[in-house]
């Protein structure tokens, strides 16, 4: 759950803060007026007022806790859904502030894409795969570590720093495309590889399992 604070400074002027939260999170807000009942609504001629959306206090006083609609996508007939990423514009019935608004950007979850990746030959390049998807750009990939068996199980070789010899991971670093992986396997087995990403709104995805078997 996400905080937004409206804020007033001693010159009387308003502050919208704009956040960043994935698909499966909730915001509230923090009213700066509560004795005026300045609480924050979406565009009604797309969205509907966020105070319709109230699902239940927020541990903060003076504060609503909010789920955030989704727009539709009007160029579809009839219109859908969107899907992440995208914006929610809010704003707040203050007098002389009522043109101003926020931006509540809304990003898909940070998740694990494929874990079981394609069959590769040793010494051709692999197809680039998903290894990661969602959250929000950039991504910090930390805690690297591989592992490579052969049928019977033993270890041929293992090491921290990468996920394997001749692989590499790639991380969409400005369209929040998540994380794929790509390269040239050096020695046959079965590749086992693990790593924790952190994404730009502080989401974490920690130790993942994948592996590949190359010929």
């Amino acid at each position: 759950m996400k905080q937004i604070e409206i804020t007033r400074d001693s010159n009387g002027e308003v502050a919208f803060e704009s956040v960043s939260i994935d698909v499966t999170e909730n915001v509230f807000f923090t009213n700066l007026d509560p004795q005026a009942a300045h609480w924050p609504y979406v565009d009604k001629a797309k969205f509907p007022d966020l105070c319709d959306n109230q699902i239940g206090p927020a541990p903060s006083p003076n504060s609503s806790q909010c789920t955030v609609p989704v727009p539709q996508d009007s160029t579809i007939s009839p219109p859908v859904p969107r899907t992440p990423p995208y914006e929610v514009t809010y704003h707040c019935n203050i007098e002389g502030h009522d043109q101003e608004k926020g931006i509540i950007e809304v990003f898909a979850q940070l998740a694990a894409a494929n874990t079981a990746l394609a069959n590769a030959i040793k010494g051709q390049p692999i197809a680039e795969q998903q290894v990661v998807k969602g959250g929000k750009s950039p991504y910090t990939i930390t805690g690297q570590l591989f592992q490579i068996t052969d049928n019977q199980g033993n270890v041929i070789q293992s090491g921290s720093s990468s996920i394997g010899p001749g692989l590499q991971l790639n991380p969409d670093q400005t369209n929040n495309g998540g994380i794929t992986v790509s390269g040239t396997p050096t020695v046959s087995g079965t590749y086992n590889f693990t790593f924790t990403v952190d994404d730009d709104m502080g989401r974490n995805l920690q130790q993942v399992q994948y592996s590949m078997k190359v010929a």
